[in-house]
């Protein structure tokens, strides 16, 4: 498959996306995330991957040996009741089935043969524990479908229907993966994984598979709170292929066929591991557990020593939560959850509710340099938020505008394979197929070609972080008022600026989920909260390596970004980042309940801002930005029974031009194309963009100026 030229970017705000005169939202969402998910295929799935089933089997050798003894007897008996010509009615229609070469009428026919054969491999597992009290060997659960096919789920957006859901049965009582109790509808809370079945082998087909796949399991992330990579299986024809999708990977098996001895064996080998392994093999993270009697997560935080960063001697502090604000509703990328925590051990589900909470945590898988430990990492977003706490200290216009460090660090977990606790990262996730992915080298093969893999350079190394911080602070659809907006973003756009001058730390990521608000004790008034400092960089640090990919959400991104030029962004870049939240919500709206008419959609210049090439998008931020008619042309299809809406254009066109036509700067200041001066041959480049970077804290000051 081919290779992007870039690594993905964060999720597109969520909402928009995709949507013509005729689409309802529901359906533009599910437009996005299948327009998407055939993005991701083209761009990133790798076919016939060798090893895969490495990240199955159990870490422990000891387990691991059991499982392989476990499958072969499995194998073994399905091999010789194969050979029977006559077959238990339960079982006689798979065998018959595979007996006459497995041949396909109906897709749904599909479901129930290999339904049976889960079934019968889920039965020998369930024999190799009968007899045995107790087994720390033994196989911790099967795995099985649902008791229907062609299933709709509990939990999903679009009422998607599954062909065939399967999840966990525990054996143990005392099993260690608890799951969200069972609903009327299988609940995507539940899912293991998903069966996608089709007729056909053919590529296309095998591909198609992979897409719904990916539709579907981005809406098990988003219920299931611990999950940190999914499985996924398609079965095309008698062809099955197991699918793991992680943060940045997307990895497919070379096709079992249940027609070979070889393909059965091998798919067995696949379920019976799945049985046996630990929790996080199965993709969960074991740090984050549901609590079924007060009905809440508990959720495991690294606790650090506020002196040399090093762990204390108290490793981790328990946390409880029901409320999560931000779900991590993308297959690939950091992953981000935020939840609204308590310290106090919850005794019932009230305890948990939101005024009950003092504390929110960020759980994300954030770019790191490979090799570094998390006292040499200078993007660590603990580091940032330690050094301005300190150098703003004093600074009461600014307090309360950014959060302050609970505790947090990288997550840590045992991996049961002998290394003891280690730091949760791509190579502790990925395990023995990690030197596989980072190892391999782009091949000139062409885009539809099951051996094409990726460069290596193209998949970053991450590192599992947890932080806790305070304040609390809501999203900006709490707000409704225009004037409030303002306040709130001078508050973030004055601390934005005390952390750039007085700390030296430089955010690179206003978006709309970053700027938050609270209300004051009395309710009266509203205070900014500047938040997410994942990928902000330290320039007093010599040789601060900023991230390699584009950072930020798509239509909040600036020009210097959208064009790669990490090397040219300042803290300009973040008030164009401004601007663009600004005409974002003044076009949409703060939510759901104003919104403009969705027959006038696809007449809404701000559309472009996300829905093109990253190319065309640049050429149309650069247009709309470099004169004060084209610009209008966007404001002029604000929202107009906004209250106050005249005032937040104003303010916005104000801001527009003490950034990019400064009357108190000359004109290689201004715009935003390049010119040229002097004869054809000795031709001088005027960028204004590098200009304006000599000016960044004169500029700074102006725009804050027009704020306040």
């Amino acid at each position: 498959m081919s290779v992007s030229s870039n690594t993905p970017m964060r999720a597109k705000t969520p909402g928009i996306g995709h949507i013509s005169s005729k689409d309802s939202y529901a359906e533009a969402k599910a437009k996005r995330y299948r327009h998407e998910a055939r993005d991701y295929v083209n761009e990133r799935l790798w076919l016939d991957f060798e090893g895969l089933i490495e990240l199955a089997a159990p870490a422990d050798a000891k387990l691991r040996k059991r499982a392989d003894s476990v499958a072969a007897q499995i194998v073994d008996d399905f091999e010789n009741t194969l050979a029977l010509e006559h077959t238990l009615a339960s079982d006689r229609t798979l065998f018959d089935w595979i007996r006459a070469g497995a041949e396909i009428g109906l897709e749904k026919d599909l479901y129930g043969h290999f339904d049976a054969f889960m079934h019968f491999v889920a039965e020998g597992v369930r024999r190799s524990s009968r007899g045995l009290e107790v087994d720390i060997l033994g196989p911790k659960r099967t795995i099985e479908a649902y008791d229907k096919h062609d299933v709709a789920v509990d939990g999903s957006e679009q009422n998607y229907r599954l062909d065939i859901f399967v999840e966990c049965r525990s054996i143990n009582p005392d099993n260690e993966l608890e799951l969200k109790p069972k609903s009327p509808k299988p609940p995507y809370g539940r899912m293991f994984t998903v069966v996608e079945a089709k007729k056909t082998n053919s590529l296309i087909e095998v591909q198609n598979a992979c897409i719904q796949l990916i539709v579907y399991m981005r809406q098990a992330y988003v219920a299931q709170l611990n999950r940190c990579f999914v499985w996924g299986i398609t079965l095309c024809g008698n062809a099955v292929c197991v699918c793991s999708f992680g943060n940045d990977h997307m990895l497919a098996s070379r096709e079992m066929r249940l027609t070979e001895k070889e393909g059965r064996a091998r798919l067995i080998k696949y379920l019976v591991y799945w049985s046996f392994c630990e929790v996080h093999r199965l993709g969960y993270d074991p740090t984050i557990k549901w609590l079924p009697g007060p009905e809440c997560w508990q959720i495991e935080v690294p606790v650090l020593s506020e002196t040399d960063g090093q762990r204390s001697s108290a490793g981790t502090a328990l946390f409880y939560t029901s409320e999560c604000l931000v779900s991590a509703d993308n297959l690939f990328g950091q992953y981000t959850r935020v939840f609204l925590a308590t310290d106090i051990t919850p005794t019932h589900a009230e305890d948990t509710e939101y005024d009950k909470c003092r504390y929110v945590i960020k759980d994300s898988w954030v770019e790191v340099t490979p090799a570094t430990d998390e006292d040499e990492d200078m993007r660590n977003e603990m580091r940032h938020l330690r050094k301005i706490r300190d150098k703003l200290e004093g600074h009461t216009d600014v307090a309360g505008c950014y959060p302050t460090i609970v505790a947090g660090g990288r997550v840590q977990i045992d991996r049961s394979d002998g290394r003891g606790i280690v730091d949760d990262t791509t190579a502790s996730m990925l395990g023995d197929i990690f030197s596989k992915v980072f190892a391999q080298q782009k091949s000139p093969s062409n885009k539809v070609n099951s051996s094409y893999v990726r460069d290596a350079r193209m998949i970053p190394f991450r590192a599992h972080k947890r932080v806790v911080t305070t304040p609390i602070g809501k999203p900006l659809r709490h707000l409704n008022c225009p004037l409030k907006l303002v306040k709130v973003i001078t508050d973030v756009m004055r601390t934005h600026y005390r952390i750039r001058w007085d700390a030296d730390i430089l955010h690179r990521d206003i978006s709309i989920n970053n700027v938050l608000f609270y209300e004051t004790d009395d309710g009266s008034d509203v205070q900014g909260l500047l938040i997410d400092f994942d990928h902000a960089v330290d320039l007093s640090v010599p040789k601060t390596k900023r991230h390699l990919e584009r950072s930020g959400t798509l239509p909040f991104m600036s020009i210097n970004n959208l064009n790669g030029q990490v090397d040219l962004v300042t803290g300009l870049d973040d008030w164009e980042s401004v601007l663009y939240v600004l005409c974002w919500i003044g076009t949409y709206g703060f939510n759901a309940s104003r919104r403009p008419d969705p027959a006038d959609y696809g007449k809404l210049y701000i559309r472009k801002w996300y829905e093109d090439s990253l190319g065309h998008i640049t050429k149309t931020k650069m247009s709309d930005l470099n004169s004060e008619s084209c610009f209008s042309m966007l404001t002029e299809q604000f929202i107009q029974d906004f209250p106050h809406i005249e005032d937040l254009e104003d303010l916005i066109h104000d801001l527009r031009t003490a950034m990019f036509e400064n009357s108190d700067l000359g004109s290689e200041f201004h715009g935003t194309v390049a010119k040229y001066s002097g004869p054809r041959k000795n031709r001088i480049k005027i960028d204004p963009f590098k200009n304006r970077m000599a000016k960044e804290r004169e500029l700074m000051e102006s725009l804050l100026q027009v704020l306040e």
